[in-house]
């Protein structure tokens, strides 16, 4: 009896060991599966992520074709909500349409080209994204370029208060102050650093081919009292036909920077909402209408520019009102036609003031040269770029999620 249940005793264990090395067996068939299933997985999501990155850099490839092939101001022309962490009214962001790719059929791509309107309107960052239909993979790939949607602007030691391309003189009763820039002190302060008038033309009224001292002192006769800073009048030592208009006086502050640049920047910082009291507050105004300016614009802080066109200076170009203030630059075209600036009157332009023909009989204005003056249009551009074609920024190639 006792062997007996010794026995069922041996045999109960025998196959409780059994179950469990079963089960044991079972588990580890089980987990070595799920592993593999796993690893599958894991190598199957790998291989979509890497799919969709690949369609992410091949939308930003067709992206920078696309600004290759067709003028940049058009394909800036499609505003679309900018791309997470650009937050204010100086972004331009515009969606470049895609056709989709060949050897991805399946993969939704996009780009976006955004900028920023105040600071740096020539450099582009594409954001070229990817979405894999029916994988939930997407990917997102950016690159920075510099664009040749603005010129650079020459540098000028010492920018003059009033850059002409003509002579000027003073009405009766005038009330004149142009003050150059100064090395430290206030304005008019007397301690000079640049010139006060800068002239590109004079008459050459003995018709020798060269201009005198009393030739230019007769073409730049601003008075003592319109000079309170002192400063210097500089005119051109030799004698050069003013017809047809070079625009000397305008290639000498912007260099080559165009009519169609500047346009293109002004409506684009109008469209995107930047006014005079916007924050930030606009600093480039394109004026093609004839009449008289009566807003101040500008600050110490965000100079602006003001470019009367050729249309504003049509039949006469616009004044400035009396009591209005700004900071930063005035360009006026008038064609070399002295007449459109005869009688011209202002208020007070800190920074500088370029006329493009004489100003004769000038009634009224004050121009102080200030340093941040020219500051709403100098833009960083390395040394070594060519600002007339599209260049990738070395370095501002990243990737990662939407």
């Amino acid at each position: 009896m006792t062997r007996h249940r010794a026995f069922k005793q041996s045999g109960a264990i025998t196959l409780l060991v059994a179950i469990a090395l079963v089960i044991l067996a079972s588990l580890t068939s089980f987990y070595s599966i799920r592993s593999v299933l796993v690893d599958q997985l894991a190598s199957q999501n790998h291989a979509r992520a890497k799919q969709a990155q690949l369609a992410a850099e091949a939308a930003l490839a067709h992206a920078q074709a696309m600004l290759l092939t067709t003028p940049i101001q058009d394909l800036l022309n499609h505003p679309t909500p900018c791309p997470k962490g650009l937050i204010g009214l100086q972004w331009q962001c515009s969606a470049l349409g895609l056709m989709p790719h060949p050897a991805l059929p399946q993969a939704q791509l996009s780009a976006i080209a955004a900028r920023d309107l105040l600071t740096s309107p020539h450099v582009l960052t594409l954001h070229a994204s990817a979405n894999m239909a029916g994988q939930h993979s997407q990917a997102l790939v950016r690159e920075s370029l510099f664009a040749p949607t603005v010129a650079p602007a020459p540098t000028l030691a010492a920018p003059a208060a009033l850059v002409l391309n003509g002579c000027v003189s003073e009405s009766a009763a005038a009330k004149l102050r142009v003050c150059p820039l100064n090395s430290q002190g206030p304005a008019c302060a007397n301690s000079v650093k640049g010139p006060a008038v800068l002239s590109h033309w004079a008459a050459d009224t003995d018709g020798n081919g060269s201009l005198s001292s009393a030739e230019k002192n007769a073409c730049l006769a601003l008075s003592a009292a319109s000079l309170p800073g002192g400063g210097s009048q500089n005119g051109p030592d030799t004698a050069s036909p003013r017809s047809p208009c070079t625009r000397a006086a305008w290639r000498s502050v912007l260099g080559d920077i165009t009519d169609a640049q500047l346009q293109a920047w002004s409506s684009a910082q109008e469209r995107n909402g930047l006014t005079a009291r916007s924050t930030p507050a606009r600093t480039i105004y394109w004026i093609d209408s004839p009449a008289d300016w009566q807003d101040n614009v500008g600050s110490v802080d965000n100079p602006a520019l003001l470019v009367f066109s050729a249309q504003a200076c049509a039949q006469r170009c616009p004044r400035i009102g009396v009591g209005v203030r700004i900071h930063g630059s005035v360009l006026i075209d008038s064609g070399c036609n002295d007449d459109k600036m005869r009688g011209w009157q202002a208020g007070t332009i800190e920074g500088q003031l370029v006329v493009e023909s004489g100003l004769p009989e000038w009634r009224s204005g004050t121009v102080l040269a200030r340093p941040e003056g020219r500051n709403a249009y100098i833009l960083n551009w390395p040394q070594g770029i060519d600002a007339t074609r599209l260049q990738r920024i070395q370095g501002s190639w990243s990737e990662g999620a939407p």
